[in-house]
């Protein structure tokens, strides 16, 4: 048997939303990989783990594992002794790139790592997992999301209409790009959507070492400014592996977060996103629920032409104004 230790978090209550999405997460990359089984919840000297029981894994399966969001440390449960597996984990960049940076309004990074897990889960793309896979966040505020892809050593693009978010996250990333010694090259550059100004792009290529810079084994990230619902013409088509976002959650933007409003965008936007994933893509898209439903968000994928991905219970509390839940979405094919 197999247990995973969880990190710990201060707020017991959110603490309890965490350990939901890491069995659900846990659930789903084991049975992505052919290992599925039931995942439980043990607890052990005060701390959380979750269990199950699986063939030995192989050194894939544990690169995999090693990527979980809320994994702290990897056992092997034998006659009630633990053993310690070695964490895998492929750090692209410095574990600290998606902490570093703090903003009122960020989404932990834990949950949103957990989402990019899900999403691949579900994708046609776990079978080649430990890629170079494009993650786009089609609402990126920040970035956290793309550089959490960077973490694990993929390809990261957002769009954001923020010109002051997409200005910090650009600075903040040179600052550490810079600080850590690694070698990149930035450049800036206006796009156009039909045939007018429709955006600025900030782009880094960077590489984990300067012989591979050298080589050309790089990695990209692009910070693009402009406008969601022009996502086809921003971005080329079938472009992206995965997209992970999370929507508008009402509670700083007052009316800017009204279902009526979400759905406009949302509905405008979607269609664009479906061509900018690739065919067996997935859109892992979190919400708050006191704003909007479910299935009025189902409706709108549905009628873009994804297809809902079934999985168990995601919905959970964040504090007194989120109740959030999440949604996966498929682009048929592959």
């Amino acid at each position: 048997m197999y247990a995973f230790l969880l990190y710990p978090h201060q707020n017991v209550r959110y603490r309890q939303s965490l350990l939901q999405i890491a069995r659900e997460e846990l659930s789903m990359t084991l049975a992505a990989l052919g290992r599925g089984g039931d995942v439980g919840v043990m607890q052990m000297g005060g701390a959380s783990f979750l269990t199950f029981e699986a063939p030995k894994l192989t050194q894939r399966d544990l690169r995999m594992l090693s990527q979980l969001s809320s994994v702290y440390v990897m056992f092997i449960l034998e006659e009630g002794h633990l053993t310690p597996v070695e964490r895998l984990h492929p750090q692209y960049v410095g574990e600290d790139l998606p902490a570093l940076l703090k903003y009122k309004g960020k989404t932990n990074e834990m949950f949103t790592d957990a989402m990019m897990t899900m999403a691949l889960a579900s994708s046609a793309f776990m079978p080649i997992h430990d890629s170079q896979l494009v993650v786009c966040d089609p609402m990126a505020g920040r970035g956290t999301t793309l550089l959490l892809a960077l973490r694990r050593g993929y390809h990261g693009v957002g769009i954001e209409i923020a010109r002051q978010d997409v200005q910090e996250a650009a600075q903040y990333v040179t600052r550490y790009l810079e600080y850590h010694r690694i070698k990149h090259k930035k450049t800036e550059s206006a796009l156009t959507v039909r045939g007018k100004l429709g955006g600025r792009e900030t782009k880094f290529v960077f590489s984990d070492t300067a012989e591979h810079f050298k080589d050309g084994d790089t990695r990209t990230l692009r910070f693009i400014c402009g406008d969601t619902r022009d996502a086809a013409a921003l971005l080329h088509p079938g472009s992206a592996h995965l997209m992970v976002t999370d929507l508008p959650y009402g509670v700083q933007k007052g009316t800017a977060g009204r279902q009526d409003s979400i759905g406009g965008t949302l509905g405008a936007a979607l269609p664009g996103w479906f061509d900018v994933l690739k065919p067996g893509g997935v859109l892992a898209m979190s919400f708050n629920t006191y704003v909007t439903r479910r299935p009025y968000l189902c409706g709108l994928c549905e009628k873009a032409g994804f297809e809902i991905v079934a999985t168990g219970n995601l919905e959970h509390w964040v504090e007194q104004a989120i109740n959030r839940d999440v949604i996966l979405a498929r682009r048929p094919g592959a």
